[in-house]
């Protein structure tokens, strides 16, 4: 488990850097179409698909580091209190992201691959690299799923075992 949570450390550091890297292009990119569009009166194509390029990573590795972190939008049905049907429904939770992390990575890589045969108007790339973060994003979610259920069901068999006592 160890070896687990280093490598979830490191690929948490790396997806950091590429959301952070991404969002400061996505910026940039919107700032410059915006500025030609209204100050200058051209309209840059390319800028189009670099923005939705790099919102579309932003997206996919957003929602890894999201579940990572606990960061995504939750709804709180019982009382804080409730430890033990609260960790219950936290591992129902991550069994059912489960399932919607397998979608994300066989449906993302179909889509990754007919964009192989696809071509972004804008920039002249295969729309592959629009649709590979689709695959990655529920690949990392894999990846820290592997960390967190774990320690779901050790924190039910710690509450367990505090109320057997």
């Amino acid at each position: 488990m160890n070896l687990l949570r280093s490598f979830n450390k490191k690929l948490d550091l790396i997806l950091r850097w590429l959301i952070s890297s991404a969002f400061a292009v996505m910026i940039i990119i919107v700032f410059i179409q915006v500025l030609n569009r209204n100050v200058f009166e051209v309209s840059l194509v390319w800028t189009l698909d670099v923005a939705q390029l790099s919102f579309s990573w932003c997206i996919f590795i957003g929602a890894a580091l999201a579940l990572r972190w606990n960061e995504h939008y939750t709804l709180d049905l019982l009382p804080s209190d409730w430890k033990v049907v609260n960790s219950l429904i936290d591992v129902f939770s991550h069994a059912a992201i489960t399932l919607v992390v397998g979608i994300l990575v066989y449906n993302g890589w179909l889509f990754s691959e007919m964009g192989l045969t696809r071509e972004a108007p804008g920039l002249e790339i295969p729309e592959f690299w629009f649709f590979l973060p689709i695959p990655l994003g529920g690949i990392a979610m894999a990846c820290f799923l592997a960390e967190l259920i774990p320690d779901d069901l050790k924190r039910i068999r710690n509450l367990h075992s505090g109320l057997a006592e």
